[in-house]
């Protein structure tokens, strides 16, 4: 029986998957702060909070004092945060007894930051993790609670990675409040030096660097499916890029990057350094998603037309 009262800060999706875990659970929940009236996903949050019959609570401003009261009122004991989109300022970390704890997905202090998802799939990790930790000012700079490692595997999307560290991350919120209830938080400092970040992508950011190798380019595609995608530009229309294929070999100098060295079996050779990626799933502008196939069907590109990538 879990008697410590414990508020829910989070964020859709992953706070889908640790709020229903946590209900299963049995963990007293005593409110639930979700997003902003302005997000996309505010009407539907609050919806499943309600429908579950926890206590939502809104909010305009983190720091209004009526919103603090209402926490302040709650007797937390401690709070659990499951993605969000806004720095938690320091009056409303001091709320509860034994402070917040945040679900960050890497193994801090590598990789802090909103993205750390594709951060590790473009730089090649072979390992990454879910890491529990006590918040304070900075960004996922407080001490660590608990860390559990995970494999990424050879074909790891953005998407995968993110279930499968959610489910991880859940496991190891139950694995700490149920210490919690017994009075355990152990705790340690996050070791100094400089790490790599995961900070998150601006539109600019998706667009593929066609000058980079194929390997590369490769993890790039599958560290944004499916949440971003990553883009480039053909016939002056904006192009998505779900998955590509890789290829190496003798490559003409007078093809630029970026341009198509040949098409055959249904398929379109892009140059790149080194070699070339093979686009297998597309979809062209708002039109349609096609596989490679349908794409050469419907609009025959040329040998020599131009993808148009990051400049």
């Amino acid at each position: 029986m879990y008697k410590k009262r414990v508020l829910f800060v989070g964020i859709p999706e992953m706070a889908y998957v640790c709020l229903d875990g946590l209900l299963k659970e049995g963990v007293n929940l005593v409110g639930v702060v979700g997003p902003k009236k302005s997000h996309n996903t505010y009407d539907s949050f609050k919806e499943y909070v309600l429908f579950r019959k926890l206590n939502f609570i809104e909010y305009d401003s983190l720091k209004d004092e009526k919103f603090l009261n209402t926490l302040r009122d709650l007797n937390i004991d401690i709070a659990v945060v499951c993605s969000f989109n806004y720095k938690i300022p320091k009056v409303m970390l001091d709320i509860p007894k034994d402070g917040f704890v945040n679900v960050h997905p890497s193994l801090l202090p590598k990789y802090r930051g909103g993205n750390p998802y594709s951060a590790v799939i473009m730089n090649n990790e072979s390992e990454t993790g879910v890491t529990l930790h006590l918040m304070d000012e900075g960004f996922d700079t407080g001490d660590i609670i608990l860390q559990k490692t995970c494999s990424l595997t050879v074909n790891e999307t953005m998407g995968t990675l993110f279930n499968k560290t959610n489910f991880i991350g859940l496991e190891m919120l139950i694995e700490v409040l149920q210490n919690y209830e017994l009075g355990i938080l152990n705790r340690q400092k996050q070791p100094e030096g400089k790490y790599p970040v995961g900070n998150g992508l601006s539109d600019e950011d998706l667009f593929i660097d066609f000058n980079k190798n194929p390997e590369e380019i490769e993890r790039f595609v599958r560290a944004l499916n499916p949440f971003f995608n990553a883009s480039c530009m053909f016939r002056g229309i904006h192009v998505k890029v779900y998955w590509v294929e890789t290829a190496y070999g003798f490559k003409p100098a007078t093809v630029p990057n970026g341009h198509i060295e040949k098409i055959e079996d249904n398929k379109m050779f892009i140059a790149v350094k080194n070699g070339y990626v093979i686009p297998t799933m597309l979809q062209f502008g708002s039109f349609f998603v096609c596989n490679s196939k349908k794409f050469i069907e419907l609009l025959k590109p040329q040998v020599g037309e131009e993808f148009i990538g990051k400049i």
